[in-house]
């Protein structure tokens, strides 16, 4: 079976008929806004979620970015020990020791948050102490609530160093060119692993979407792309990736107003093993209108030293006129 049995013409079957979207990646067939894009430049989905939310704490601590969590991780610190402070100030900074008196409530609620704070750390320097039944319990209740939040906290912050993430950075560009000498046109775009860690069994997926209007309604259709190479075993470089427009392919015969004018993305998934972590990772990129340049080169991205080959992770999105291709 080839890839030509399920991508052409169109996604149409053997009758003629509207074939069902088999490549569909699970957006549907009915976003067809012109601009729309189904994945975004980040590699996360386009869609807002509304209506009922399930909101998991450890999920969203986990997932959301570092300066949110350490923002969260703040904004609880300074909440917990302002209530903590709050309910020694309405029993009275009396059940405290160390305290001078002066009848300042901002005096007071001073005193009584960092007297909490002591607590919460366990840091007790002294200072302070409780000398009332009340401030030793409300002492017990800080030192719990402290304990039980840095074993939280530690266990986030384990869950999110341990937690395996790519970091695969895809051209902000994709381009059109001649594929080698052929007459063939091909579609590019290139990959590279920003760390320095090793990338094992890398593969790649491209699908290709565009709006198709079918007796007068504007539907969403999907089409695997066949790659000139889907899997390289090590990515010790930049990889670029190449679907060549051949008779196979939904480009076919197509010039560049006319897949300008079917509104195309193209949806790429790579997959690897990262030998860190023992884990897989993968990465989501997208290309649209906008992004795709045709008649246009990657430039190299790496060259040799001495006897090492340096990869210039910084020119990854530069393309230059094919005239200056040698």
């Amino acid at each position: 079976m080839k890839l030509s049995d399920f991508t052409s013409p169109f996604g149409r079957n053997r009758r003629g008929k509207a074939a069902e979207p088999e490549n569909d990646l699970g957006f549907g067939t009915s976003i067809t806004t012109s601009g729309e894009r189904l994945i975004n430049p980040d590699g996360s989905f386009n869609i807002v979620r509304r209506g009922v939310s399930n909101w998991r704490p450890y999920q969203d601590l986990v997932e959301m970015s570092w300066p949110r969590f350490f923002g969260v991780v703040g904004a609880f610190y300074i909440l917990v020990n302002a209530f903590f402070g709050l309910v020694l100030v309405a029993i009275g900074v009396d059940a405290l020791s160390g305290v001078s008196k002066t009848g300042s409530l901002a005096h007071d609620f001073a005193a009584a948050f960092f007297f909490s704070v002591q607590t919460f750390t366990t840091v007790g320097y002294g200072a302070m102490s409780p000398v009332s039944a009340w401030g030793n319990i409300i002492s017990a209740g800080v030192a719990l609530v402290g304990l039980m939040s840095f074993a939280l906290a530690t266990g986030l912050l384990f869950a999110r160093f341990s937690k395996p993430k790519s970091s695969i950075l895809f051209s902000d560009k994709a381009v059109v060119r001649p594929y080698r000498d052929t007459p063939y046109l091909s579609f590019q775009f290139q990959i590279v692993n920003e760390r320095n860690n090793k990338l094992i069994n890398v593969s790649a997926r491209l699908t290709m979407s565009w709006v198709e209007n079918l007796n007068g309604d504007k539907i969403r259709r999907y089409a695997g792309l066949e790659l000139e190479r889907s899997q390289v075993f090590l990515f010790p470089l930049n990889w670029v990736i190449v679907h060549v427009i051949n008779k196979d392919s939904p480009l076919w015969g197509k010039t560049e107003q006319e897949v300008r004018d079917m509104q195309p993305e193209f949806l790429a998934l790579i997959q690897a093993y990262d030998d860190t972590f023992a884990q897989e990772v993968h990465a989501n990129g997208s290309y649209t209108n906008e992004e795709i340049f045709w008649r246009r080169k990657f430039e190299r991205m790496y060259y040799p030293e001495g006897t090492r080959t340096v990869l210039e992770l910084s020119r990854l999105h530069l393309v230059a006129p094919m005239e200056e291709e040698e």
